[in-house]
């Protein structure tokens, strides 16, 4: 079993004897949207690997990072996605000069002046 099976399969709750727990792997489909109940049964008897289709999925439902899934890290967290907010900004500071509306130019303004003085 590869890495990225076995750190999947650690979300879905056990019993002290290593079992999985009455249910646990239908509760960890649904939440997932899959709706065939069996499948991650397939995973674990490896005749099928489409769990590699559901990483970035997984990810955000159980607020783990994909690389953490894929074996690259040994740290479960996911990265702060801080760079998405400066990329917002810049993209406001950049189109604001260019808008016809004055109003909304300066509301824009207004919210990217806001937003760097929370960061």
């Amino acid at each position: 079993m590869d890495i990225t099976l076995e750190r999947i399969l650690s979300l879905i709750p056990k019993k002290p004897d290593g079992k999985f727990v009455h249910g646990a792997k239908k509760k960890f489909s649904d939440k997932l949207g899959i709706t065939d109940s069996s499948l991650v049964s397939h995973w674990i008897d490896g005749t099928n690997t489409s769990y590699k289709n559901y990483l970035y999925q997984i990810a955000d439902v159980y607020n783990v990072s994909v690389e953490w899934l894929k074996g690259e890290t040994d740290d479960p967290a996911p990265k702060a996605k801080e760079s998405g907010n400066t990329d917002i900004l810049q993209l406001l500071k950049d189109a604001a000069p260019l808008m016809s509306n004055k109003d909304l130019a300066e509301a824009i303004r207004l919210l990217v002046e806001s937003m760097e003085n929370k960061q």
